[in-house]
Order: structure tokens, then C-alpha cells, then sequence
């Protein structure tokens, strides 16, 4: 599922946790946002 992109600094500031096996479906997210975005973010290359 394609997902907005984040882009508050306070929230991309926060620590993060090493992913689990639980994170799957937001693996798949990430994936689905960013080859949605690839045409007009700079930086992403899947």
C-alpha cells in the first residue's frame, strides 16, 4: 500500500528499532511508497 511520505523532523529524529519479522507489511509499504515516488523524489533508487 502506498503510503504518504513522512517529512516531519521531529518524527524522522526518533531512534529507531532494528526491523523484526512483524515488519513485513511495512517492509512491503516502504517498497510500494517508494517505487511510487521514484519519478519525482530525488535519492530513491530501488
Amino acid at each position: 500500500m502506498v503510503k504518504k511520505i513522512v517529512r516531519d523532523p521531529i518524527f524522522l529524529g526518533q531512534k529507531s528499532e532494528d526491523a523484526t519479522e512483524a515488519d513485513k507489511e511495512v517492509v512491503a509499504d516502504l517498497l510500494d511508497t517508494l517505487r511510487a515516488n521514484q519519478d519525482h523524489c530525488n535519492g530513491i533508487v530501488i
